[in-house]
């Protein structure tokens, strides 16, 4: 198969690559500053259309579209700017669209499949600073839901927990995420690149956002 991934140059980005080529697969990774660690690296902003569209003519036998890229930022929404916003739902939303319109043409001439990283605070509320982008993730799996029923493609999503991080160690969101989870531990990357692998190679599976989240869920 010939995937691309999003936001390639993440911890998680890098992880998914990682996976995809160690199981034989063709890999592009786009990032914005079109340097990446595994795979055939491809300069990609989410923001700028002139980079989309270029990519989209480049590459016209995509069979897996995996739209990794996004931000995270925090805020009291009584303080957040309309530009702070506009930034998280510009990348997380905007920019999500605008690749997966480019490449749809392709992804279904191919019966291809579209694999989007939401986050489980779609579903469930953050830490109480988030509310902005808890709902660009809401988004990114109502999108996934209903791209799958207009297309016919194999559309999910994935919505993972807190993933494990070198910031994040020691940190009182690890010891706030580890204490409620089922699993003690913050959610292994390697791990959700392996459900990526599955979602993209298995049939049956439309439109679900699937959970990754160590149970944080259930308690």
């Amino acid at each position: 198969m010939n995937v691309l991934v999003t936001g390639a140059s993440s911890n998680l980005g890098r992880e998914i690559s990682r996976v995809f080529i160690e199981a034989g697969h063709t890999l592009y990774s786009g990032s914005r500053s079109g340097d990446c660690s595994y795979g055939i690296p491809l300069k990609l902003d989410l923001e700028r259309e002139e980079d989309v569209r270029k990519i989209a003519n480049e590459l016209n036998e995509i069979d897996v579209l995996i739209n990794n890229a996004g931000i995270f930022t925090e805020g009291l929404q009584k303080d957040l700017s309309e530009e702070d916003f506009d930034r998280v739902f510009n990348v997380n939303v905007k920019g999500l669209f605008r690749i997966t319109k480019a490449l749809l043409p392709t992804l279904i001439k191919r019966d291809g499949s579209i694999i989007n990283i939401s986050s489980i605070n779609a579903i469930h509320p953050g830490f109480g600073t988030t509310a902005h982008y808890d709902a660009s993730k809401g988004a990114v799996s109502a999108y996934t839901q209903s791209l799958a029923l207009e297309t016919g493609l194999r559309v999910n999503a994935i919505a993972p927990g807190l993933i494990d991080a070198p910031h994040l160690k020691g940190s009182e969101l690890e010891k706030y995420y580890v204490s409620h989870s089922v699993k003690e531990r913050m959610v292994d990357a390697k791990e959700i690149a392996q459900l990526a692998l599955f979602l993209a190679t298995s049939r049956g599976i439309y439109g679900q956002t699937i959970t990754i989240d160590n149970g944080y869920l259930l308690k």
